[in-house]
């Protein structure tokens, strides 16, 4: 399970993640990480021009919107697919590759299994799911333009797959750290996502009366649980408890509850909440191409409950599996995934490099903030 690097997160037990933070490892040899730039890429291809490996469907969100797609300081993606050179930002198309190393930072923790670090459980199979359809129910907020008025607050809830990372040796990163590089100044984004969390313990802990206290009207709260909600043999304790609690929250039944949780006090503060499905682990072997999605069955019960609530829902997990699709397990695991000191992939969490290319699919990816039916889609840049 998940928790960000020195610890920060509450003591529990029972197959919590070791606190401490990795030392060592570097950039890729020549190679600045580069600036991704996730924007209106070729149909159906990476970085403009390039046919190769889609961003989800159509292929709206590319590394570089650029024809060609220079990607990093080390090699251009070419047309139809190709290889990014030594330093260079990631490639999508099948064999294309960064620069070599890229080191991460913290450690991913829980069951070992297929292949790399896990939280819970074995994974499934690849899903295909489409994006979410939110029109059975009546919306939160409704866009009533196509350009941002005012300012607003956008709190992210989540776990360390969303978490911020200060400073990080190996580079690891969560989404919501770069999530403001795609909203324009008026929307302010405050990340509080906080390794180790479950729907129901970032409540127990607090963290969603800190939120609470501080949002106020015509504000969003983004909410992504379901990395940490499936393990079913850890435990955690409250301060000044010792009663053990589940990680796990079956995710038809508990994990629905807690995340109405969620939906009904931004309500009572006349706030928005949208919904964001889990990414999914780096979980392949050698020589395939894609991911297996373990987390589906989480990503299916924000996409059932959302238009039951009237909530909108970002579906990062098929953004993300469809990212993949076409690109080897080598590929995505040195690029995509959080790469450890010691040259391991930790299967659950991410470097920058994945990091940036998820928050740019939350923000204007083909089931992003920017194709729903809310105000702030109008402050995506």
């Amino acid at each position: 399970m998940d928790a960000p690097v020195g610890g920060n997160r509450p003591p529990g037990t029972g197959g919590q993640p070791a606190t401490g933070s990795a030392t060592g490892g570097a950039e890729a040899s020549g190679g600045s990480k580069g600036s991704v730039t996730v924007g209106s890429g070729g149909s159906g291809g990476i970085a403009g021009a390039g046919g190769g490996g889609m961003v989800a469907s159509g292929g709206n969100a590319g590394l570089d919107a650029s024809a060609g797609g220079v990607a990093g300081g080390g090699g251009v993606a070419q047309t139809g697919g190709g290889t990014a050179g030594a330093g260079g930002q990631f490639a999508n198309p099948t064999g294309g590759r960064a620069g070599t190393g890229g080191a991460g930072d913290g450690g991913g923790a829980g069951t070992v299994a297929d292949g790399g670090a896990r939280d819970a459980g074995a994974p499934d199979r690849v899903s295909d799911a489409p994006a979410p359809d939110v029109t059975g129910a009546e919306p939160d907020s409704v866009r009533a333009d196509t350009r941002p008025t005012g300012n607003v607050t956008v709190y992210v809830a989540g776990d360390s797959t969303v978490s911020t990372y200060t400073n990080s040796s190996i580079h690891q990163g969560g989404w919501g750290q770069f999530l403001q590089d795609y909203f324009v100044s008026g929307a302010k984004i405050v990340n509080k996502a906080v390794g180790g969390m479950t729907a129901r313990h970032f409540i127990e802990a607090g963290y969603l009366d800190t939120i609470i206290t501080a949002i106020k009207p015509g504000d969003y709260l983004l909410v992504q649980f379901g990395t940490n909600d499936g393990n079913q043999t850890a435990t955690y304790t409250l301060p000044g408890s010792t009663t053990e609690i589940p990680y796990y929250l079956d995710p038809q039944t508990d994990f629905k509850t807690y995340l109405t949780k969620y939906v009904d006090a931004m309500r009572a503060k006349n706030a928005t909440t949208i919904f964001v499905t889990p990414p999914p682990r780096h979980s392949c072997n050698a020589g395939e191409v894609g991911v297996r999605n373990g987390l589906s069955a989480y990503a299916t019960a924000m996409k059932e409950l959302g238009p039951t609530l009237g909530t909108s829902v970002v579906d990062l997990n098929a953004m993300v599996v469809a990212y993949l699709a076409n690109v080897t397990c080598e590929t995505s695991g040195s690029t995509f995934y959080l790469v450890k000191a010691d040259g391991s992939i930790d299967s659950t969490h991410f470097q920058e490099k994945g990091a940036t290319v998820m928050a740019g699919l939350v923000a204007k990816g083909s089931a992003g903030i920017s194709t729903l039916g809310v105000t702030l889609a109008a402050y995506v840049k």
